[in-house]
């Protein structure tokens, strides 16, 4: 009996440990079966140092949830009480992910107990927000992070746009590709459900798939252009905004085109009317019945031309504007305003030059809105636009203080040190081209770089050098001086240059040289560090050897001319990856991402204690003794 009990218990511990053995074995291939490996988070408070500088508020979408009104974009979400007044602005690179939002959506997912408020970002994947806390659904595969649209479905699924892979489909847990058939494509827009669904793409039109089989819809099938913007539908009904226009569909077949020409970046429709936001024509209704343009009837308060989101609770239809938000109770109501974004420090959010002058000031560059003159401790600023001072690349103090260089797209700008401009110099007056890509103060004068090669100015008159004189390349990026030094970073490689004649030339055939694309140059020692688009940063010693760094040489862009040298540190901006921080005692590179408002990094300026960070969203500064 002892023996008998003795193998049964074996047994139950060999079925145990089978039975163990085999739910193992079952959770590892349920694991593997999923198409992407997700990371699921709590954002948890920041800590950053970074001080946010005020910029304009960009809305792309909204929803109502919680009671309140929430709207979002490139500069974080916002929440509104009843009355339009701001109650929280979630900042990104403090309160969220640095990537613009691009949907908001109200979904009840999976395993939750009640409904959140997604978002859809740029390349952030997705949060979850439950009213006090956020939590990132950040997919491990960079191209599942590249969100365009969510679709919540009653199941308790939401099916995911992205910009590379297609359609997938999130069950609150795992995150899986939808359908074969809809994989590996450029989602603009999804509407409808999991088994009747509308997919709008970049550059295939419009795809309808429907049990498992999917019907494509392009130009020759009518539709007014293959890339679409917005998808409605109502009933049997489904409208497809273009830029061309909007396609009727009934019971998922093309019927006709209504409002051809128009550009729908966003539809809302109802029984009687669809409701169109046309960039630049503003907002547009097209009775259905017969689908002509209706002519807009005079509303109590206009809507700028420049409405190009719409969105619908129940009756009320809202229009997201840069300015605010309006809306509408019912189809024949008047629009009035219900939000007003907050007056801004700054003109815009683009930045992408930056300068401290010898009083204090910081001259802000912007991409395509002139610039901004800050009093010291930015207290006020003065904002300079016309037609010479509109796409800013450089802003170079002149050597007495009492002058500022200006490189623009359009010629040389200079300015008195109150921002009046005493000269603008172009191509007529002798240099090579009208866009100057980079200026610096070279001799008595400057050196200038255009897409055409180098001219040196002073009050001798103009000079140029070009390929013909030896330049390795034309199209110059980065020039920097130093005493009677120059060194062109150009599309093609590097230029040294003494007394203006050149003495070398080195590309990527040189050993070290990581890209020819040079982008950026900072004096470092007896030599120079070299900023290049696509190789990253390397140190070019005084003989014209390149060496690269541990963490900073790589696969990776410097922005072009987001270079500086202050004190014992190099800072580099990049393309998506922050700021590179460079200490020339340790030598070593560390990277800074946390609180900046994009990973873009686009210019950069010390002054008064502190560094101040320009991005292509928007502007902050880190004191001087955070720096790391």
């Amino acid at each position: 009996m002892i023996a008998i009990g003795i193998v049964l218990s074996g047994t139950a511990v060999s079925l145990v440990w089978w039975q163990a053995n085999r739910a193992l074995r079952a959770a590892s291939q349920q694991a593997s079966i999923h198409d992407f490996q997700l990371r699921v988070r709590d954002l948890p408070p920041s800590t950053s140092s970074v001080e946010w500088i005020s910029t304009p508020a960009a809305f792309s979408t909204g929803a109502i949830f919680n009671g309140a009104l929430w709207l979002a974009g490139a500069s974080g979400l916002f929440e509104y009480d009843g009355q339009g007044t701001l109650v929280k602005h979630y900042r990104p690179g403090l309160d969220i992910p640095p990537s613009p939002i691009l949907k908001l959506v109200i979904a009840t997912v999976s395993h939750s107990r009640e409904p959140q408020l997604l978002l859809a970002t740029a390349d952030q994947g997705i949060l979850a927000f439950d009213g006090s806390r956020f939590r990132q659904i950040l997919p491990e595969d960079p191209k599942a992070r590249s969100i365009t649209s969510l679709l919540p479905l009653n199941s308790g699924k939401v099916l995911v746009g992205t910009r590379k892979l297609g359609v997938l489909v999130f069950d609150g847990e795992y995150l899986d590709r939808l359908h074969p058939n809809l994989a590996d494509l450029p989602v603009t827009e999804l509407a409808g459900t999991e088994s009747d669904l509308w997919v709008g793409t970049q550059d295939r039109g419009v795809i309808h798939f429907q049990g498992g089989r999917i019907e494509t819809f392009g130009e020759e099938q009518g539709l007014p252009d293959r890339q679409v913007f917005s998808i409605v539908r109502r009933g049997a009904m489904t409208y497809v905004g273009t830029a061309a226009g909007i396609a009727e569909f009934r019971e998922g077949r093309f019927a006709r085109v209504l409002a051809p020409g128009i550009f729908a970046a966003s539809l809302v429709v109802n029984d009687t009317q669809l409701t169109v936001a046309a960039p630049r024509q503003g907002v547009v209704e097209i009775p259905l019945a017969s689908g002509r343009r209706l002519a807009a009837q005079k509303p109590a308060l206009a809507l700028p031309r420049d409405a190009e989101q719409l969105f619908a609770v129940g009756e009320t239809t809202y229009a997201i504007a840069p300015n605010g938000l309006y809306f509408r109770d019912g189809s024949r109501g008047s629009w009035q305003k219900a939000v007003s974004t907050v007056q801004s420090q700054l003109a815009d959010r683009n930045v992408s030059a930056l300068a401290m002058d010898d009083s204090g000031r910081l001259w802000v560059g912007y991409f395509d809105r002139g610039l901004d003159i800050f009093a010291p401790g930015l207290r006020s600023a003065t904002h300079i636009e016309d037609e010479n001072v509109f796409c800013v690349n450089r802003i170079v103090p002149g050597r007495t203080g009492d002058s500022m260089a200006i490189a623009t797209a359009n010629g040389l700008v200079i300015l008195d040190s109150s921002g009046r401009k005493q000269r603008v110099l172009l191509r007529s007056d002798g240099l090579l081209a009208d866009h100057i890509t980079d200026v610096a103060n070279y001799g008595d004068g400057m050196v200038l770089a255009t897409p055409a090669g180098l001219t040196f100015l002073d009050q001798a008159g103009p000079r140029s050098l070009y390929a013909f004189h030896g330049l390795i390349n034309n199209h110059v990026y980065a020039v920097a001086a130093s005493g009677r030094e120059v060194i062109a970073g150009t599309l093609g490689g590097i230029s040294v240059l003494e007394n203006e004649n050149i003495t070398a030339n080195y590309n990527v055939s040189s050993r070290g040289l990581s890209h020819n694309w040079i982008s950026g140059l900072v004096r470092d020692g007896d030599g120079w560090i070299v900023g290049t688009y696509g190789g990253g940063l390397v140190r070019m010693t005084k003989d014209g050897r390149f060496e690269p760094f541990e963490v900073a040489t790589g696969k990776f862009e410097v922005y072009p001319n987001a270079m500086l040298s202050a004190g014992n540190r190099v800072l580099a901006g990049t393309l998506g990856r922050g700021l590179y921080v460079y200490n020339r005692t340790s030598g070593r590179w560390t990277i800074v991402t946390d609180g900046l408002p994009s990973l873009t990094v686009t210019a950069l300026a010390f002054g008064q204690g502190y560094l101040y960070i320009g991005t292509d969203n928007g502007l902050v500064r880190i004191a001087e003794q955070n720096l790391p």
